[in-house]
């Protein structure tokens, strides 16, 4: 058997730490969310009984988790297009080299370095029907009739709720895009140019292509994080009204410490669980396929 060397054995001394984080706070807390997504327990009677797969039977014929499913995956995709194409669009404006384009591209990370509280606080006192500066332009310039209730309307509060999400997360997805762009070669577009291409030419034959990778990766993580968004929309609705916000993040919170029925939120995060672990899968198949 081979032994390990002196320096062999102080790397795997460093890699102690990170093993043992690693062990503590997401292997154990996930197997231990496995295993009780079988059991019936409620934290406020402490009662632990063994059901099996009834929590996910009972889950599957919960017409409030189906709801909140569909909410949730329009949630995903309305705030990932908005956040791509806006990131896109601004990335495209601001890949280039003049006076104060530092400063510029600085002022449009601060949706991103606000902190969610401040951002949610701020738009909600916005949108208010009464005070909300947004509901009193909107009537100041005859655009509606009166003071719109963004957030107390059904069908207006997840909407709203997505415009915020797309305006807090976009500036992430800029600096990507503009990372990227300044990685495709100029000489292809010089030779674009000179065969007298235009600028849509350019753009769908030269930079989205050459971008795709990026685009597939960056849409990939952000279906993810936006899926699992939580706080930004607890902060502006607490899954209301009527729960029309009530996304799946927020029926788990809503089921465990709402409910106390932590077996039948744990089954809920674990199909929140493999339903990304599959998406994730398809991704990068199709990426492998494009390949």
């Amino acid at each position: 058997m081979r032994r390990l060397t002196r320096e062999a054995k102080i790397g795997y001394l460093f890699l102690l730490p990170s093993i043992a984080v690693f062990l503590c706070f997401v292997l154990y807390p996930f197997i231990y969310t496995i295993v009780l997504s079988f059991f019936d327990y409620n934290w406020f009677t402490k009662k632990t009984l063994f059901n099996g797969i009834g929590n996910y039977i009972s889950l599957f014929s919960d017409q409030t988790f189906w709801a909140a499913l569909g909410r949730t995956i329009f949630y995903t995709i309305g705030t990932l297009a908005g956040q791509c194409i806006l990131a896109f669009g601004i990335a495209l404006l601001l890949n280039k080299e003049y006076a104060g384009i530092g400063i510029i591209r600085s002022i449009f990370l601060l949706p991103w370095i606000l902190p969610t509280v401040v951002t949610a606080l701020a738009w909600r006192m916005m949108l208010h029907e009464r005070w909300g500066v947004i509901t009193y332009l909107l009537e100041l310039f005859n655009i509606t009739d009166g003071r719109v209730a963004f957030l107390a309307d059904t069908a207006l509060a997840l909407p709203s709720v997505m415009a915020v999400s797309i305006w807090r997360g976009f500036p992430l997805l800029m600096v990507s895009f503009i990372a990227a762009l300044q990685s495709v070669p100029k000489e292809l577009y010089e030779a674009a140019i000179i065969d007298g291409a235009s600028w849509f030419n350019q753009l769908f034959h030269i930079t989205l292509p050459y971008l795709r990778k990026l685009i597939a990766i960056i849409v990939l993580f952000r279906t993810i994080w936006v899926f699992n968004d939580y706080d930004l929309v607890w902060l502006m609705t607490r899954g209301g009204p009527a729960f029309a916000t009530e996304t799946l993040p927020i029926y788990v919170y809503q089921r465990s410490f709402g409910a106390y029925k932590f077996g039948e939120a744990t089954s809920i995060a674990m199909v929140i669980f493999f339903f990304l672990v599959v998406m994730s899968g398809f991704y990068f198949k199709l990426i492998e396929k494009e390949d």
